[in-house]
């Protein structure tokens, strides 16, 4: 009786901490995004916009606008976050994906706490806190995908190893079917994940495989599989829904061709898999994994660029170079455990062999979908020229940490006397240990210092909306990284502006939202404005100034003057002013 109150009083003080923990990665979020960092994008806009049709238009969108895929729950958290907060802003927007990230890291607890042990998901989630920053605030920006990922691809692994465990190959019929609705559970999850988006998928696969090892007969003797699928149609139902109004349109195929389809611009030998592995593990792997060492962002107004140097690569390979031997590490530890519990189940009892056996197999699990994610992505598109930018398509990697920790874990955990590797192994995990967390700690200060930038960035916003208004330009023709953040930010305003995409050849590339082009193409004498400052843009895609001015030349050479000419800050902009 003793020793069940006190694991009850450990167990409910792992609790407190673990609540402790989350309590400060949610209120270091919110305190960010209260200081207005990161500052927005127009990915970010974009949703802003969805979210509110959602609020105060009545309308119930189910795809992200202009896109085809990645579903909208942080649009709808977003609307919700309005009502509550009263109206749009980017801040309310950001506020859904806290609440996210907050659920995320109660899974991640748990999955660790249920694989490994309550002190291993201690540290988790404390390296989760602060790691989970990273990336130019990928987890903190509203633009779809990413958190959901996380949340959808830790709760399947969570349901499938719970499922696992408690499997009994002898049992009645009537246990059987009471199991049932867990299995619809978990394909309510993958199809929610999928529609969210499909980058978790290795992590939704090898969740399944973990299923189809343990409970096989459940799924193909008991129904489980039809169950599941009945769930999987259930979290797919915006999708279903979405591709029966647009009998056209395939959303898969759309997203396998983003995955595949190389840039138009990409050179002979950036397309070569020596190239892709490299800057895989130069710059995407690093990235997706918490390093904040030589930032790698091709968009510089979401974040630093910095030059590719050989000292960053040195660093930078060193960390995936970490990052692959502790999953090199953490693979060889679960298959031997996994092999020693085969051969020697001496004192065990049938239940207890069994929770072993399904915590290894799931570890493993884990790890394959670690490796499946990486091996896709060296395959895919990303890092043939954007390799920080498509960092987030890695997103799922922060679901395999606990796995990653590990091996340093259970290496620092005890000191064996009389071992001279031992006390290596012990005092240098430590060290690695100890190590990671002030780096982790450091990466997350440096998001305070960027606090000045983005507001230095939202100031000039404003005083390009300033000058915009000063020439009375309500409506207006230029890039996607300039339009949808000057539409968000005035929505509010006595003089909101509307705008439609141009790139470099004066097509809509990127239009999001057809209804702004028609207001244009409406409207009598739109202007044209393109950057001259390329960070704020991405050049050449959408270095629309060429183009413009060939327009400009052509218009005034044959009807007078007609455009005029206006420098604005990091823009030019062609007004059209006929004389009267």
């Amino acid at each position: 009786m003793l020793n069940i109150l006190l694991g009850r009083r450990k167990t409910h003080s792992y609790g407190l901490v673990a609540t402790c923990i989350i309590a400060f990665a949610l209120m270091l979020r919110i305190l960010l995004i209260l200081l207005h960092w990161p500052a927005t994008n127009s990915d970010e806009s974009v949703m802003a916009l969805i979210a509110n049709d959602i609020a105060y238009h009545g309308k119930t969108p189910v795809i992200f606008y202009g896109q085809d895929y990645m579903g909208l729950i942080e649009a709808y958290l977003g609307a919700l976050f309005y009502h509550l907060t009263g109206g749009l802003s980017i801040t309310a927007l950001r506020l859904g994906v806290v609440l996210l990230m907050g659920v995320f890291f109660v899974v991640m607890y748990h999955l660790t706490r249920l694989l490994y042990s309550p002190k291993l998901a201690l540290l988790t989630l404390a390296i989760l806190s602060v790691s989970t920053l990273s990336y130019v605030g990928r987890l903190v920006l509203a633009t779809g995908g990413s958190a959901e990922t996380l949340v959808f691809g830790a709760l399947s692994f969570l349901l499938a190893a719970r499922l696992s465990y408690t499997y009994q190959r002898h049992t009645t019929v009537s246990s059987r079917l009471r199991r049932l609705p867990g299995y619809l559970c978990f394909g309510i999850i993958v199809g929610l994940g999928i529609w969210s988006d499909m980058v978790g998928a290795p992590l939704y696969l090898m969740a399944t495989l973990l299923l189809l090892v343990f409970c096989w007969r459940e799924i193909f003797i008991y129904g489980g599989w039809l169950i599941g699928l009945v769930g999987g149609a259930i979290g797919l139902l915006p999708t279903i829904l979405y591709a029966l109004q647009n009998p056209g349109k395939s959303l898969l195929g759309g997203l396998l061709s983003q995955a595949e389809g190389a840039p138009l611009d990409a050179r002979p030998e950036q397309l070569t898999l020596w190239h892709k592995v490299v800057e895989t593990f130069q710059v995407s792997l690093p990235t997706a994994t918490g390093s904040p060492f030589c930032p790698v962002i091709e968009y510089p107004f979401m974040g630093d660029n910095t030059r590719r140097s050989l000292t960053c690569g040195i660093i930078q390979s060193s960390w995936s170079l970490g990052y692959i031997l502790l999953m090199a590490a953490s693979i060889a530890i679960a298959i031997a455990a996994l092999t020693y519990l085969k051969q020697s189940q001496k004192g065990l009892s049938q239940v207890e062999q069994h929770r072993q056996q399904v915590s290894y197999v799931a570890r493993l699990c884990l790890l394959g979908a670690a490796v499946l994610s990486i091996l896709i992505y060296i395959n895919s598109a990303g890092p043939v020229d954007q390799p920080g930018y498509h960092a987030r398509y890695l997103v799922s990697l922060f679901v395999v940490t606990p796995a990653m920790l590990a091996p340093l874990y259970y290496a620092a955990r005890s000191l064996r006397e009389g071992h001279r590797w031992a006390r290596v192994r012990f005092y240098g995990s430590r060290a690695i240990l100890g190590a990671l967390i002030m780096i982790l700690i450091a990466g997350t200060g440096m998001a305070f210092i960027e606090i000045p930038k983005a507001h230095a960035e939202i100031a000039r916003r404003q005083h390009l909306i300033d000058q915009l208004n000063a020439l009375h330009v309500s409506y207006l023709y230029t890039d996607y990284w300039t339009c949808y953040s000057l539409v968000v930010a005035t929505i509010n305003t006595r003089h909101p502006i509307v705008c439609s995409v141009i790139d470099n050849q004066g097509s809509p590339r990127h239009e999001r939202i057809p209804a702004f082009r028609v207001a244009l193409k409406n409207s009598k004498r739109s202007p044209f404005m393109c950057a001259t400052d390329f960070t704020l843009t991405t050049r050449p895609l959408y270095d629309c100034l060429p183009y413009v001015q060939a327009l400009v030349k052509k218009t005034n050479d044959q009807i007078g003057r007609y455009f005029v000419r206006h420098k604005l800050d990091g823009y030019i902009l062609y007004r059209p002013e006929p004389k009267s």
